[in-house]
């Protein structure tokens, strides 16, 4: 689409694993070389791991355009099989017939011996890689392991590459496999690319199809690097979207409002969420960050860090009393009253005076709180901000991600990207995620919404401005929390059974003003005239008729009930 635009062959940043697009820095050069010297030497294994993108799959390609003609190679990408089925891909990939009915793993095995006692008697060599390793089971990894076996006298007759991510390292450090470590003979980890290195990355690319000059301004280039962490596979999304939005826009120069603009259209939230995740658990290098973190929500453990390593805030020490007051941790105001946690809710009006928290106003206050490079608003205080409003410590909550904890509340989280409309639909404190002008995320929780005015909580302290103001680095992620019925329904419909058809019943009695009777209660089927109640329902709040009480549904109930114990961005009328 924008080929004739910039006058290019071809996209540069295509995230396919093209080896035109080799770009070789003195890591990647020393990887490449640990991959062709394992491919003609004898015996053990080679092991090359990086985090997901840095490039080893690009790396395996190159290399298996680089094989010398006396070398055999059996590539194996899905390595979640069996032991059986391991070795029989192996004998697919060298064309080794084996009678398909087989269930004897010492057949196949057999099988693939004699070949390899033949390829070797032509001086020819056999090597097998696999790439994400880290996929393997243990039992299998140790099958692997008794393949270096087949052996003539001077020298073993296989060669293994073992590619993956750095979690593979993990898995043979276990002392069951501490035979197979044994026999590692090079090891080499690839890292992301420094802020020099992307610069002549990209550089490197758009030269590969034909274009001449600088399309990306050196702020630019600076941002895709920050927003990256130096990820190959993050760099050429953002650059690619970048392009997209230069053609977009007419213009043949890239920066960094453009940069910023597409990463948060193309990276996934998880992605944009460092260093902690927000959907998903699990830890990854400091410098590719970005990369495991699954979709929003997953956020780590390491939220439970101390609060004695905490800026704990005025509004965190209100919704957190007791994890205070109980771990004896001075608090920043002596003056702060003690409040009971289930009832604090985001419109109540926040003290002024407390010197934890400052109120700010206006567009330009906005813009400097977010660019302070003192600011510490991280994902930790914005969900312990958040899970305040709902009552609880999110500290003292069990899992290992934020929705874990919120489940553990007997909460749901909903996480996504959405507009100012949907966030006033759900009408739930949430927390959004903000890119300042140099890259630097920062979380900001919504406190309240009236009209175009919002009140966010940023690192502890308070702003209200106008979500015009917030638009150019907000691009629509957000997460917030909503209670489900007491047995946890998600869907609730004609025909179910249930307490919480009873629950259903109760909320809509609440609604249309009527006495909540033991009769009522006491009628737990899902049945036509609740159906009509729930579908004049939906009618009057603008829902889906349905009929059917979905997610939306049932947090529009719970704003209409108008429960003290659910925060609202506002308050509403029944």
């Amino acid at each position: 689409m924008y080929l004739e635009f910039f006058g290019i062959s071809d996209k540069p940043f295509q995230i396919t694993p093209d080896t035109r697009f080799l770009y070789l820095t003195p890591r990647h050069r020393d990887g490449l070389a640990h991959l062709l010297y394992g491919a003609d030497e004898a015996g053990g294994f080679i092991l090359l791991t990086g985090e997901v993108g840095t490039g080893k799959t690009m790396l395996c390609r190159s290399v298996l355009e680089q094989m010398p003609e006396h070398v055999n190679v059996a590539l194996i990408l899905n390595p979640r099989q069996s032991s059986k089925e391991l070795i029989a891909s192996i004998c697919d990939e060298l064309n080794i017939p084996y009678r398909r009915s087989t269930t004897s793993l010492k057949y196949l095995v057999d099988r693939l011996n004699l070949y390899l006692l033949k390829q070797h008697a032509q001086g020819k060599r056999t090597v097998l890689v696999i790439d994400e390793a880290q996929n393997l089971r243990a039992e299998v990894l140790e099958q692997i392991r008794l393949l270096t076996n087949l052996e003539v006298a001077t020298q073993k007759l296989l060669q293994i590459i073992l590619i993956g991510q750095p979690e593979l390292q993990a898995i043979l450090a276990r002392p069951e496999l501490r035979q197979l470590t044994q026999r590692i003979t090079a090891r080499f980890h690839l890292t992301p690319l420094s802020k020099e290195e992307t610069a002549a990355y990209i550089r490197h690319r758009l030269q590969i199809v034909g274009f001449r000059g600088e399309l990306f301004s050196s702020g630019a280039v600076s941002m895709v690097h920050q927003l990256s962490g130096g990820v190959p596979r993050l760099v050429n999304n953002i650059c690619e979207r970048s392009m997209m939005g230069a053609y977009g826009e007419n213009v043949h120069r890239i920066d960094r409002k453009l940069v910023r603009k597409a990463a948060g259209e193309v990276l996934q939230p998880a992605e944009r969420f460092q260093p902690m995740q927000w959907v998903a658990g699990g830890a990854i290098a400091a410098g590719t960050a970005a990369l495991l973190l699954s979709i929003w929500g997953l956020m780590p453990s390491a939220s439970q860090q101390s609060y004695a390593n905490t800026d704990v805030t005025q509004t965190e020490t209100l919704a957190s009393q007791a994890v205070v007051e109980n771990q004896s941790i001075p608090l920043v105001n002596e003056e702060v009253e003690k409040v009971v946690v289930a009832k604090i809710s985001p419109e109540k009006e926040l003290p002024a005076h407390k010197p934890a928290l400052v109120q700010e106003q206006s567009s330009k206050s906005f813009l400097n709180l977010i660019n302070d490079s003192s600011l510490r608003a991280d994902n930790n205080k914005a969900f312990t901000t958040l899970f305040s409003f709902w009552g609880h410590a999110y500290p003292k909550l069990k899992g290992e991600t934020a929705c874990e904890r919120a489940v553990a509340a007997e909460l749901r989280c909903i996480f996504g990207k959405a507009g100012w409309e949907e966030l006033r639909r759900h009408n739930r404190p949430a927390v959004l995620e903000i890119i300042n002008t140099s890259g630097k995320r920062i979380q900001a929780v919504v406190l309240t919404m009236q009209g175009n005015q919002v009140n966010l909580n940023i690192g502890g302290k308070i702003v209200t401005t106008a979500t015009e103001n917030i638009e150019p680095y907000w691009y629509g992620n957000y997460l917030l929390l909503w209670r489900p019925p007491p047995a946890g329904s998600n869907i609730l419909k004609e025909g179910v059974i249930g307490k919480d058809v009873g629950w259903l019943r109760d909320q809509l009695d609440r609604i249309e003003g009527k006495p909540i009777s033991s009769e009522a209660k006491k009628k737990l089927s899902f049945d036509q005239t609740l159906k009509w109640r729930l579908m004049e329902f939906q009618r009057i709040r603008g829902l889906d008729v349905d009929g059917v009480a979905g997610r939306e549904t049932m947090i529009e109930i719970n704003s209409a009930v108008n429960d003290l114990s659910t925060p609202l961005l506002r308050r509403q009328s029944s």
